[in-house]
């Protein structure tokens, strides 16, 4: 249970006041087992007490035994952005991930064309899920854990991005879900640009990811982004 509800009363809230008391406590997600300790009720009476706020759109399901605060300002989309409660949503999974591809190039300024989904590195396999108008694309990935990520703040949470670097390998990668090699090469000339502070990272993170991946980036900061070839750096540091 979140430490901030631990330190209420149980009981201490109506249905009608959950949604702003969440807000104002900067809480973007709350459990079913967390609602019927503030509404002081049993759990199971916890999705009827609901129902109204579910009509009024001040809660959404993110899963089973998963609600998400919705502000008024998101309301008109059904619920926030999922940036704002990803790192919820894969706690309350219990699974390791990072937001990637062509959400976390967005994220890190490379904005050639605004994802239409959010794309999410995942340790477990989940299913592709739609809360409000947001869509939620999950793939399994093994080098999540030691992938380079940042964590990066937003309204009411945080959530770990894959860095520059780790994104570049990423899309590298997986072309397909960056809309193809050619938007790919742009989404990386864009990455190089917003932080040339980039190469620590692919170095760090190169090891991870298919040499087909690796080969496919050293040959788009080469001919592309201008950069040092990347196979000669990779040798010189014995990655590969």
């Amino acid at each position: 249970m979140n430490t901030i509800i631990q330190k209420q009363n149980s009981g201490v809230l109506r249905p009608s006041e959950l949604q702003d008391w969440l807000t104002a406590h900067g809480l973007s997600t709350v459990t079913t087992e967390e609602c019927a300790y503030l509404l002081g009720i049993p759990i199971n009476e916890v999705p009827q007490r609901l129902v109204r706020l579910r009509a009024k759109g001040q809660l959404v399901s993110a899963a089973r035994g998963l609600w998400i605060a919705v502000p008024a300002e998101c309301r008109e989309m059904g619920a926030p952005e999922p940036i704002r409660y990803i790192h919820n949503l894969m706690g309350f999974y219990e699974c390791d991930y990072c937001v990637g591809w062509l959400s976390a190039a967005s994220l890190h300024g490379a904005s050639h064309h605004a994802p239409q989904v959010f794309q999410v590195a995942v340790t477990k396999t989940l299913r592709k899920r739609t809360i409000g108008r947001g869509e939620l694309q999950f793939y399994f990935r093994s080098y999540v854990p030691q992938i380079t990520k940042r964590k990066m703040s937003f309204t009411n949470g945080s959530a770990l991005v894959s860095s520059p670097g780790a994104t570049m390998l990423m899309v590298a990668a997986d072309p397909l879900y960056c809309g193809g090699v050619d938007n790919a090469a742009t989404i990386i000339y864009e990455l190089v640009d917003n932080h040339p502070d980039f190469m620590k990272d692919v170095l760090s993170d190169a090891s991870f990811f298919p040499k087909a991946a690796v080969r496919r980036l050293g040959w788009i900061l080469d001919h592309i982004a201008e950069v040092p070839d990347l196979s000669e750096l990779l040798f010189m540091y014995g990655i590969f």
